[in-house]
């Protein structure tokens, strides 16, 4: 009886696991198969003016391969038909079809081969292009703005788009009720083009209407338009005030229409239509990077103080560098700007600083901390030349306190810098040319700054030296989202008059090393000197979602003078014990790779960045291979 159980258990259990696995396996054939069956090959015929693989890459029906299978389905590759016949109707072929030709599955429809068939047709190419009914413009200029060409293939696309751009020469002009419309004749592979257009009359502008505003005044948003009531219409203007209106920073959104009213008596009107933002705002932060290590700010924010169009805004940064000193920075700053300094389209502010900070001291056999106190105010006026390019002046004056130094000399006077209280006064200019786009993550454009400053001299002051400082940032885009990102930083700087002989303070030189200089050593580890010269080579490319990777190459140092700089400095064979004896002046070089993920402020970096040269240290090993930077944004 009890053989009998055990024989009718076992069959039970070996029948309910053979169940079980039919279900499971069935389970996993229609999860194979709830997809769409696995697409074994996708073949394309019939093209004879373009590759396949061209072809093939404008489809998001592709063929499966190793570690990626690419399931079917019907309404993708019905959507890709209509992706290759619009490709190749841009470029001219404007009775080109595209067609499933065939669709071979598996005995078990788990697998599918694909077959495209293209009828290209004859490719149009534009024989002629004639403007029509243009009087107060010449061909010439019209000619500047198409984009269509003789010789080029028919792209009808281009054709509506160049007709735009034509009635856009014409807002520009004032002739905001132009009416352009075109023609395509075609025969024997050749099309004729033709604009016809009807310019009317230049139009002057009627009434400006504001809509939307509720704290910030009419005046106030009147003010940024550059057009008035008795002008002629210009659409540059119209963008070049919705422009200005953005860069009060009261608004979130901003649209100025023409209103076509006025048609009759020649005028039109305009409505500026507004959402403001909020006036007031508080903004808390907390990070971690190389330079500070932890940080927190805490920042608070009013665009329309008192209604007038005036900004202020409060910020206050805490930081240290090493959690075992405590705080190792602490500033706060309060700045105030007019838009309108004087009642002209000029940007004054009026910024109060204080910061006390724990600072390294490295001179000769001299080495240490100290702290470091600023405390100042800076008087600027900027003018904004074009939309791209600013001129900016600024006089600063500050107070400058060096105290606790952790070394002890027999002669303060041999240090290069003052261990007592310091007045600086100094003024500088700066004009900048930003083209990046967008501003945090710069997918293309460039940035260029010239800042020259003077400090001492007919301003006064304890310290005289001239600063000299140059930088340039080029962005490129090419394939795949990548970007080639190149910046060059050169600084000078000299003392003069009465600072001859202590030279400029070490406060005021520049140093090298770090996350945005020379990545694989420690933030500021070469310097202080009078002379900075830095090439930075990086690529950027994104990886996944939101990841993005980075490969780069710095190169630089700050040398004592620029007299110190020698051909020598640049050899990259270099042995350890050879660099030992001259590393302060050595040329530093560094390559390396970074991770990133997107941010609103631009990516958050870890860099790990590696020396190609090392010296060889006192216990007789060489310095460490390299080390790890933490950031966010850019380095340049």
């Amino acid at each position: 009886m009890h053989a009998n159980t055990m024989k009718t258990l076992i069959i039970a259990v070996t029948a309910a696991m053979i169940l079980a696995s039919s279900f499971s396996t069935a389970r996993c054939s229609r999860r194979r198969t709830a997809g769409g069956p696995v697409i074994k090959e996708v073949r394309v015929e019939g093209v004879t003016h373009f590759s396949e693989k061209k072809i093939k890459g404008l489809m998001r029906t592709k063929e499966s391969k190793f570690l990626r299978t690419k399931r079917f389905r019907e309404s993708m590759l019905e959507s890709d038909l209509n992706s290759i016949v619009a490709f190749y109707e841009r470029n001219g072929f404007l009775n080109a079809q595209a067609e499933i030709a065939d669709l071979t599955y598996d005995d078990n429809r788990e697998r599918v081969w694909v077959l495209v068939r293209v009828t290209e047709g004859a490719q149009t190419l534009v024989g002629s292009i004639s403007l029509l009914g243009n009087n107060y413009i010449k061909d010439d200029v019209l000619g500047k703005s198409l984009t269509v060409k003789v010789g080029q293939p028919l792209n009808r696309l281009k054709v509506r788009d160049d007709k735009y751009s034509l009635y856009a020469v014409y807002a520009d002009k004032g002739f905001v009720f132009a009416s352009i419309t075109h023609e395509i004749e075609g025969e024997n592979g050749e099309a004729t083009v033709r604009y016809i257009i009807e310019e009317g009359g230049p139009a002057a502008i009627g009434t400006v209407e504001v809509r939307g505003n509720n704290r910030v005044s009419k005046p106030l948003i009147r003010r940024e338009v550059v057009l008035d009531p008795g002008d002629t219409f210009a659409r540059k203007k119209v963008l070049e005030s919705q422009q200005h209106l953005y860069d009060t920073g009261l608004f979130k959104d901003v649209e100025i229409e023409p209103s076509a009213e006025g048609a009759d008596s020649g005028s039109v009107d305009l409505i500026v239509k507004v959402k403001e933002r909020k006036m007031r705002e508080v903004s808390f932060g907390l990070g971690y990077g190389t330079r500070d290590e932890a940080r927190g700010t805490v920042g608070w924010h009013h665009r329309n103080l008192w209604n007038s169009g005036n900004q202020i805004e409060l910020r206050t940064i805490l930081a240290s560098k090493q959690f075992d000193k405590g705080l190792t920075r602490k500033r706060g700053d309060m700045a105030l700007t007019d838009r309108w300094l004087f009642g002209r389209r000029l940007v004054g502010a009026v910024a109060l600083f204080i910061q006390e900070s724990l600072e390294d001291y490295k001179q000769e056999e001299v080495e240490g901390e100290y702290t470091l106190l600023r405390i100042g105010a800076d008087l600027s006026v900027k003018k904004e030349l074009s939309r791209s390019t600013r001129l900016t002046f600024k006089y600063t004056h500050e107070i400058v306190d060096v105290s606790d130094p952790t070394w002890d000399v027999e002669d303060p006077e041999d240090l290069r810098i003052s261990l007592d209280q310091e007045v600086n006064r100094s003024a500088s200019v700066l004009i900048e040319r930003d083209t990046r786009r967008p501003f945090f993550d710069p997918q293309g454009g460039s940035l260029t700054r010239w800042i020259a400053r003077t400090s001492g001299g007919v301003f006064g002051g304890d310290n005289s030296y001239n600063k000299l400082t140059w930088s340039w940032a080029r962005y490129l885009r090419f394939h795949g989202g990548s970007v080639i990102a190149l910046s060059t930083r050169i600084g000078w700087a000299e003392s003069f008059g009465k600072s001859s002989e202590e030279g400029v303070p070490e406060y005021e030189r520049f140093f090298a090393g770090g996350s945005s200089t020379i990545r694989g050593y420690d933030e500021q580890e070469f310097g202080p000197g009078d002379f900075l010269g830095l090439v930075n080579i990086e690529l950027r490319f994104p990886l996944f979602w939101k990841f993005v990777g980075v490969s780069f190459l710095d190169i630089g140092n700050a040398w004592p003078t620029i007299r110190d700089v020698r051909r020598s400095d640049f050899d990259l064979n270099v042995s350890p014990d050879e660099f030992q004896s001259r590393r302060d002046s050595d040329v530093k070089y560094s390559v390396g790779v970074g991770l990133g993920i997107q941010t609103p402020v631009g990516p958050a970096r870890v860099d790990y960045g590696v020396r190609l040269k090392r010296s060889r240290l006192d216990s007789g090993s060489r310095e460490s291979l390299g080390m790890f930077h933490i950031t966010v944004g850019h380095a340049f």
